[in-house]
């Protein structure tokens, strides 16, 4: 077994690396490649400009670029599926998931 000292360091504060996760509720226009990836760079645009207003520039490239890259690689999916990118320096994923049922029917109504 590992010793926490053989994993990659991280620092003890996490709010001092940028961080991206963009959720993407299904839209109809996911379904074409075109206004996908339009919608996904319009989304990159405005979190590198978030990022850049709280974080230094050699920090902001590093997962801007893993973000651009990510993103030229999705294709659209058929199947009315929801999308969650997530990015950091260190790692990138994409998760995709389709819509549940509301769960209204499962709380109790006051």
């Amino acid at each position: 077994m590992k010793s926490t000292k053989e994993y990659i360091k991280i620092p003890g504060d996490l709010k001092s690396l940028p961080l991206v996760s963009l959720v993407f509720p299904f839209e109809p226009q996911m379904n074409e490649q075109l206004p996908l990836t339009k919608m996904l760079t319009l989304s990159a645009d405005g979190v590198e400009k978030e990022l850049a207003a709280k974080y230094p520039k050699e920090m902001v490239e590093p997962v801007m670029k893993k973000l651009r890259h990510l993103i030229a690689g999705i294709l659209c999916r058929k199947g009315n599926m929801s999308m969650c990118i997530l990015v950091c320096a260190a790692s990138e994923h994409v998760y995709y998931f389709s819509p549940t049922p509301e769960l209204s029917n499962y709380f109790q109504s006051s």
